[in-house]
């Protein structure tokens, strides 16, 4: 009896490994390539990135000022410039585009080792935000392209769940040899960017689905192609919201831990929301997909988001700031696949790098209106003596957004409705 028992555990676990092997297995190899360059390039942009203000400020020593300055230049070249280089993308092809992302940026961040002036600081900046402009609206294109309908959220969910596990080590390899020399984390990310760049180069194919010269009618048609798609416009205006909540995760923490207990660890908090996101991203899309609508989805999100960043304003303890940036992590694990993935389904087979560079744009604009908002909005709560200001108003906020994208998901299903 114990023998036969044996034997069928022993049977299933082989089942289940075969199945595990077809499962990888059935995987292509642009998918491996594309996952490997996301892992890659998140671990080398966040052991730097994070790092660069403490070194121009404590290093360097330049004014807060110039600080803001030389990154509102690196936001701006990365996502300011999104619009143009997605629908060059469409024109040169995605995987031509990445690679010249991926050098541009290479290029940029090697700079950042060796100059320290200003001049030459502001050029690091620029090229590395311009090469990021060109390679990501590509990414998600060539993402969008390898995927089909069914599988496009758990493809994006994966990326998601990649590009998190490099916000949680790129940090750790960045502050180990930031105890070096800045140089060495410059050289480092320098060194990830040409890995990446030769893996695309010499693994990553060109696809069939990729629109042709042919096709492409010129960047200002392009640009006006997705102008007049006004379901695509409301859609990046409810996102546009939406990434001004999530751009406060990262002056909330901050602010409240300063308030509560000043000294905390607040990397350590930062990524215990990253590791939930690791675990939960690809089996919560999938979930979400299958059960929900998409704009039920990014308002779940929203929620989850707006709630979280209520919980870390409103309460007084360390562990209330922890299940806030958790709750804010879990609407991202919604929000950011279904987003992405509406974003490809708007565009259908044409003009999709076109469509992500448009969002990309919109996104940076919600960036700066969260950054300068919230920023308003903290200085106003303490000058009225009404703390709690600027947390009523995200959670509003979101509450606001939510019930518009609700009431744009049921015109949706009303007008398919009346199609059929």
């Amino acid at each position: 009896m114990l023998k036969l028992t044996y034997r069928i555990v022993q049977g299933n676990e082989e089942m289940l490994m075969l199945s595990a092997m077809n499962k990888l297995t059935a995987i292509k190899l642009p998918f491996w390539v594309m996952f490997m360059n996301t892992f890659s390039m998140a671990v080398g942009f966040y052991m730097m990135i994070p790092l660069l203000a403490s070194y121009l400020l404590h290093d360097l020593l330049l004014t807060v000022t110039m600080v803001g300055v030389i990154s509102a230049i690196r936001s701006f070249s990365q996502q300011g410039l999104s619009v143009f280089c997605g629908t060059l993308a469409d024109r040169l092809g995605y995987k031509r585009t990445i690679l010249i992302g991926l050098f541009i940026r290479t290029f940029g961040f090697g700079l950042f080792g060796f100059v320290d002036h200003i001049p030459g600081l502001i050029l690091a900046c620029f090229f590395s935000g311009l090469g990021a402009a060109l390679f990501q609206p590509a990414s998600y294109a060539y993402y969008a392209a390898l995927s089909t309908p069914q599988n496009r959220i758990t493809v994006y969910s994966i990326r998601e769940m990649l590009s998190n596990l490099g916000f949680v080590a790129g940090p750790i390899l960045g502050a180990f040899l930031m105890g070096f020399h800045f140089q060495y984390v410059s050289i480092t990310a320098t060194l990830i960017f040409v890995f990446s760049f030769l893996l695309s180069l010499f693994f990553l194919p060109q696809i069939k689905t990729e629109q042709t010269k042919a096709d492409y009618e010129g960047m200002l048609p392009q640009l006006k192609k997705v102008l007049q798609n006004r379901s695509f416009l409301r859609f990046m205006v409810f996102t546009l919201i939406s990434w001004s909540l999530v751009a406060q995760l990262y002056i909330a923490v901050p602010f409240r831990v300063n308030q509560i207990a000043a000294g905390a660890n607040i990397g350590f908090i930062y990524s215990c929301g990253a590791i939930v996101m690791v675990l939960l991203q690809v089996p919560f899309s999938k979930f979400s997909q299958t059960k929900m609508q998409p704009f039920g989805v990014l308002s779940l999100g929203t929620l989850l988001i707006s709630a979280g960043l209520f919980t870390i304003g409103m309460s007084g303890s360390m562990l209330g700031i922890y299940a806030g940036v958790i709750s804010f992590m879990l609407g991202q694990v919604f929000w950011q696949p279904m987003m992405n993935t509406m974003v490809s389904d708007f565009a259908g087979t044409g003009s999709i790098a076109s469509y992500f560079g448009f969002n990309s744009f919109a996104l940076s604009i919600g960036a700066m209106i969260g950054n300068v908002g919230g920023g308003y909005l903290y200085d106003l709560g303490s000058m009225l003596g009404w703390g709690s200001l600027p947390w009523f108003s995200f959670f509003i906020i979101g509450l606001v957004n939510i019930w518009f994208m609700l009431k744009e998901q049921r015109s949706s299903s009303v007008q398919q409705v009346s199609q059929i």
